[in-house]
């Protein structure tokens, strides 16, 4: 009964994953289908069908295999990180890093199936601002997220020795 409790958080994150992996992929089909080039909020918000072969800010474009290698070892860590570390982490940060998970599996199946991630989301289209889809979204949050946690843990344990030493 006591492994149930322990699992549920992980089958919590999980499901996250896939909720937003589904999303990821069926905004991507729309666009895809659609060919999606449309002004939204004119001079901030425009979503436009990019191809992109490369990763972020469209860095190392063509490079779609170093790209598959590299997300899958990344995702590999991730999760063998949370296997390790289920039963010592809380909750949110188990949730975030499935968040990041969701990014990068959307992110790499659209590179195993497609050959290139699918980008849509343009901000601020005058300046150069690259083009990103809701994988990128989750992983930057995703990290986002992560470093405020560190962070947080971090100045507690500070403040915890510092009182352990007056």
């Amino acid at each position: 009964m006591v492994k149930q409790k322990k699992n549920k958080p992980v089958l919590y994150g999980i499901s996250i994953l896939v909720i937003l992996l589904i999303l990821d992929q069926i905004t991507k089909a729309i666009i895809i289908s659609n060919n999606l080039n449309k002004t939204i909020i004119p001079n901030v918000l425009e979503i436009t069908n990019v191809q992109n072969t490369g990763g972020a800010f469209g860095v190392g474009q063509g490079n779609t295999t170093m790209f598959i290698i590299t997300n899958i070892v990344v995702l590999g860590l991730i999760i063998r990180f949370i296997y390790l570390q289920k039963d010592f982490m809380d909750k949110i940060t188990l949730y975030t890093l499935f968040i990041i998970l969701a990014g990068g599996f959307g992110n790499l199946i659209d590179r195993l199936f497609r050959g290139f991630v699918v980008d849509f989301i343009k901000i601020f289209p005058s300046t150069n601002f690259p083009v990103f889809n809701l994988a990128d979204i989750y992983i930057t949050l995703g990290w986002i997220f992560l470093a405020f946690i560190f962070a947080l843990f971090t100045y507690k344990e500070i403040k915890n020795n510092k009182k352990v030493k007056e």
